[in-house]
Order: C-alpha cells, then sequence, then structure tokens
C-alpha cells in the first residue's frame, strides 16, 4: 500500500483539483482513488478529439489504462458516479435516440426491400416478354445507391463484455470507448481482457485486422480504448497468480497506470457536515462540452504538440527513466514498465492540458504536472510489482543499504528511520558506524535520501523515484 507518499494533487489544473477535493469531501474515499478515477474519465472524455505529438512527431492516441486496488467498503461506486454522472445520463439519451433512430431505419429498409422487389419483377417480366428493361434497370441501380444508411450507435463505455463485441463495435463508425468498472472482478475473471494483445494494439492506436470465417476482413483503424478499473485485492492477486507472468511479459501491465491507494476506512470521520458542492458541476460542464465535440466532430482529432521548454523536460524526463533502467538504476528491474512511462506522462500531460482549455502547443505547467503522476504511478508499480527478495538483489552496499530503509518504512508506515536503528536491526555489514555513516553520506549526496537531526538523533528519510526525478530535472 502507499501511506509514504500521498497523490501530488497539487499539479491537477485548479478545476479539476477542486473537483477531485469535493468529491474527497463526500466520500471521504482516497484521494489517490478519486484522482485516478478522474484521469480515466478525462481520458474516456479527450480521446476522441485529440492524439499527442512526440519527439519527431510520434503520434500516439492519449488513451490511459488505468487499474486501482482497493478493499471492499472504499466507495468505488460512489465515487464512480459523482464524476461519471452526466456521461452515464447521456449514455442513457443516446441509446434512446438510437432505438428511435433504428425503428425508422428497419421502416425504410422495409419500404427499400418492397421497391427492389418491385423493380426487379418488372426488370424480369420485361425480359421474359422481350421488352427493352434497361430504363427498369437503372431505376434498379439508383434505389441500390440510395439505400438507407443505418443509425450510428453512439456507446461511449462497456462494463462487462467480450473483446468480439468490441471489436464488431470499433469496426463501425464509432471507435471510441471505455471499459470501466468501479468493481472490475467481472472483468479480470472474465471474458474482456482475454486477448491482450488486441487490448494492447487498442493503447498503441494501431490498426487492428479482424476476420470472421464467413464474413469479409475488416479493418479497426484509429480507435481508441480507454481503461479504467477498480479492483478488490483479492481478485487482482489471483488475476496475477492465473495470468500475471502473460499480462507483464506481453506488455499490458507496462501500459497500466497501476496503484494501490492508502485505504481511509476508520478514518472517516464527519467533522463538517456543510460539503462544498460548487465545483463539480463545473467539472461536469466542461467534461461534456468535450464529449459533445468529440461525438460532433468524431473524425476530426486534433493533434497537440509540446511547447519548445515542454519538449526540452519531455527529452530529459525521457532520458532520466532510461538512466535509470541501467543496472544499478531504480528502474533496473523494470524495464518493461520504464519503456512507457515517457509516453504515459506525454498522454497524461496533452490531457491535462486540453481539459483545463488552455490554447496551442502543451505547456511546461502541464509537463512538470504529468511527470509528477507518472513518477508517482513508478513508485506504486515498483512497490506492487517488486518480490521481497528482489529488493535485496543490488549491485552496491549503498544501493542496498537505500533499499532496506525503504522497505523498513514501507513495512512500519513511517516516513523515516532513527540511524540507531540501521545499527541495531539493520544486515551486519552495516551495524559498523564508520561504514553506515559512509553509506550515508553516498546515498545523501545521490540524493536517495534526507536527513535532519533531533537533539543528537539523526532522522533519515528515504526519498521515492519521484522526488529523485524532479531532482535531477531541475
Amino acid at each position: 500500500m502507499s501511506g509514504d507518499r500521498k497523490f501530488p494533487i497539487h499539479v491537477f489544473p485548479t478545476s479539476v483539483r477542486n473537483a477531485i477535493y469535493e468529491v474527497v469531501q463526500h466520500t471521504q474515499a482516497p484521494l489517490a482513488m478519486v484522482a485516478a478515477e478522474m484521469l480515466g474519465v478525462i481520458s474516456l472524455a479527450c480521446q476522441n478529439r485529440i492524439d499527442v505529438c512526440r519527439l519527431n512527431n510520434l503520434r500516439s492516441p492519449t488513451s490511459l489504462f488505468i487499474v486501482t486496488i482497493a478493499e471492499s467498503g472504499e466507495r468505488k461506486s460512489t465515487v464512480s458516479k459523482l464524476l461519471m454522472k452526466p456521461i452515464y445520463q447521456l449514455e442513457e439519451r443516446l441509446f434512446e435516440q438510437y432505438k428511435k433512430d433504428l425503428i425508422k431505419w428497419q421502416y425504410k429498409v422495409k419500404i427499400f426491400k418492397a421497391e427492389e422487389k418491385a423493380l426487379m419483377s418488372k426488370m424480369k417480366s420485361e425480359i421474359r416478354g422481350g421488352k427493352d428493361p434497361t430504363i427498369t434497370h437503372e431505376s434498379l441501380s439508383m434505389l441500390q445507391d440510395s439505400y438507407p444508411v443505418e443509425p450510428v450507435r453512439c456507446k461511449l463505455m462497456f462494463n462487462d463484455t467480450t473483446p468480439s463485441a468490441i471489436k464488431e463495435y470499433l469496426c463501425g463508425d464509432w471507435r471510441s470507448v471505455g471499459i470501466l468498472s468501479d468493481e472490475a472482478g467481472s472483468i479480470f475473471n472474465g471474458y474482456a481482457l482475454n486477448e491482450l494483445p488486441f487490448v494492447n494494439k487498442m493503447w498503441d492506436g494501431a490498426t487492428y485486422s479482424v476476420e470472421r470465417k464467413n464474413a469479409p476482413e475488416r479493418l479497426i483503424r484509429n480507435a481508441r480504448l480507454t481503461l479504467s478499473l477498480q479492483v478488490q485485492p483479492v481478485v487482482i492477486n489471483r488475476y496475477i497468480e492465473r495470468k500475471g507472468d502473460v499480462a507483464k511479459g506481453i506488455g499490458f501491465f507496462a501500459r497500466t497506470l497501476i496503484s494501490r491507494p492508502f485505504s481511509t476506512q476508520g478514518y472517516r470521520q464527519i467533522t463538517n457536515p456543510v460539503i462544498s458542492s460548487e465545483h463539480l458541476p463545473l467539472f461536469h460542464e466542461r467534461l461534456m462540452e468535450i464529449v459533445n465535440e468529440g461525438i460532433i466532430k468524431k473524425d476530426e482529432r486534433i493533434c497537440l504538440h509540446f511547447s519548445s521548454e515542454a519538449a526540452e523536460r519531455w527529452i530529459a524526463f525521457y532520458n532520466q527513466v532510461e538512466t535509470e533502467m541501467r543496472l544499478i538504476g531504480f528502474l533496473s528491474d523494470f524495464k518493461d514498465y520504464a519503456s512507457k512511462i515517457a509516453e504515459n506522462m506525454a498522454r497524461v500531460a496533452a490531457l491535462l492540458h486540453y481539459f483545463n482549455g488552455d490554447e496551442g502547443d502543451i505547456s511546461l505547467t502541464a509537463a512538470e504536472a504529468a511527470i509528477e503522476i507518472s513518477a508517482w504511478y513508478a513508485d506504486e508499480y515498483i512497490k506492487l510489482f517488486s518480490k521481497q527478495q528482489e529488493l535485496y538483489v543490488v549491485n552496491t552496499d549503498a544501493n542496498e543499504l537505500y533499499w532496506w530503509i525503504k522497505e523498513y518504512c514501507n513495512k512500519n508506515f513511517v516516513p523515516y528511520i532513527r540511524k540507531n536503528t540501521i545499527l541495531q536491526y539493520g544486515p551486519n555489514r552495516f551495524r559498523d558506524r564508520n561504514r553506515t555513516n559512509e553509506l550515508l553520506s553516498t546515498l545523501y549526496s545521490q540524493g536517495k535520501i534526507s536527513t535532519y537531526k533531533k537533539g543528537k538523533t539523526l532522522f533519515i528519510q528515504p526519498e521515492s523515484i519521484g522526488v529523485l526525478f524532479k531532482t535531477a530535472l531541475c
């Protein structure tokens, strides 16, 4: 669990941040869980309006894959309903309109078939009677060109579905959907994630061929897919046991912003019954403005580029991530995830910039915000996928001491450790005071720890990977 470093909520645009705080006030749910759900909602709304261009005009979707692990009782459903309320209402209206349009279309098809049958009968009669069927043939040809256009089913979300149903839908005229669930047990235990190569292709925005035995080949082009799943620990643990190696090996988890926020259960005291309700409607207003634009201009995605300052920041972040993949780097055991961090950062930056209504290229402010958010998720990934014994397979004594300090703090839910604790309980070779002082000095110079004194006691706090990224980029 992530109790040692709070989600960097301060980096969100003001309107988004205020809406998150308001939902937290109403639900007392974990802030990081609300923030993750917010990112999923923004991704769903914006993915059909914008793409993002990185270095050398590499264009990619802005869709996010988000998995948030939370116990039963964390008020996942309530959070989802509050943030998604106007989208759920729009879905109902779109479905009702589609049903009406479908009835009209079916009626027009009946008329078409009747006219077609009459003309075919007439043409057969003319041929049998030796008459010239040219005029009838032309009428039939014109009729074929006027076949009634089937109404488009604008479906924004799937809950429990199959890959085949998603493929079938994305082959149509509407190619932007989300799989969202506040109780994703049916998704992880069901069929939706059975074809991870297909799911990964949708994250990439790649063209995908759909072939059926008795139907011609069809292509899914420029489709967009957001995943925003809230799941209980027991469910995700079983999924990892069954398919974790495949999901990790094929790159599904590498594309995913996954976290396990610290639980608020037991701390949800009512101290002030008066709760703000002014910010969420403003968020909903902007949300629906983007969603409606995406429906009206469904084939007109804008590609956002980084400003020159933001581009420099992105390159520095990319290079820092690459450095951390080296033998003794923080990401040396997580190269799969590291390979996608910079792209996810670009997507988050574009989403924050666009949702905030900022014009022009992606700003430095949005880029820096995306770096902090991406680094926080990198921390979460490392915590969730590090095996205990692997934490000690390090390449220097200083690195081993760092991981021992960090693991001690995580286990005991404390942000710092006393130096005497290392001397008393640390690995044997670190119980020498002079050796420990030397290693702590090395870690301090590397920016991996911060220290302060209270009286004669030295306190040591391990820095997170997000803080190290920030320090390196300054």
